[in-house]
């Protein structure tokens, strides 16, 4: 979740200050629209990376556990959304598609692993 947070935060930053050239390099119309909508969301992965960081050094396993599923749906869901967005296809789309794809295959992939550690972290009762 630390990783996603690192890539969240700096996507939040891009959508900030050049939303415009994002918008070219992943193939959509440049419109005010689209460029107020992409700072807007920006902004809110501010957020969202700060709730990772945090969620994935402080939380204990259930509410990473829940964490880290919704993340799987979310990022699953970011790569779909960039498939079926209007405009050209590029080569910065399919990056973004396999980044949110390659995101949800490591969500899965960590959830078991995670709850083994905290498992075994736990005091067992005799």
């Amino acid at each position: 979740m630390v990783i996603g947070s690192i890539v969240f935060a700096g996507s939040a930053a891009v959508l900030l200050i050049d939303p415009i050239s994002f918008l070219m390099y992943i193939g959509l119309i440049v419109t005010d629209s689209t460029v107020w909508s992409f700072r807007l969301t920006g902004l809110l992965l501010v957020a969202l990376a700060a709730h990772m960081a945090t969620t994935s050094r402080h939380a204990g396993d259930p509410a990473f556990r829940r964490a880290a599923s919704v993340m799987v749906i979310v990022s699953a869901g970011l790569s779909a959304l960039t498939y079926l967005a209007p405009g050209v296809e590029t080569t910065g789309r399919w990056v973004f598609i396999g980044i949110g794809g390659g995101f949800a295959a490591l969500y899965l992939i960590t959830l078991p692993i995670k709850s083994i550690g905290y498992k075994e972290e736990q005091p067992h009762k005799s």
